[in-house]
């Protein structure tokens, strides 16, 4: 069994100052086999002539049926251009 893992993201964020951004990758790794969290860490694309930066802790692990576990997410884009956006979404299964 591995003793660390990270799950996959991605989607868009929600529709400010005329439009969204669109972003991905990987969470940082966390334990195995015990109650945790992640952080999704990164940049939107551009869009608009802009992108913006994210560091977001997700929710603590959440059981699926069939085995594995997500994480929800729920956070803020940095400031830029004047505004910013939200995520929310839930990771891969692992």
């Amino acid at each position: 069994m591995e003793m660390y893992h990270t799950h996959s993201y991605s989607g868009k964020t929600t529709y400010n100052d005329g439009h969204r951004h669109g972003y991905s990758g990987k969470t940082t790794a966390a334990p195995t086999g015990v109650p945790h969290i992640h952080y999704i860490i990164g940049y939107t694309d551009y869009a608009d002539g802009h992108r913006h930066y994210y560091m977001i802790p997700t929710s603590v692990n959440y059981p699926v049926e069939g085995g594995g576990h997500i994480h929800y997410i729920n956070g803020a884009t940095a400031f830029a251009e004047n505004h910013i956006h939200f995520i929310q979404d839930k990771t891969s299964v692992e």
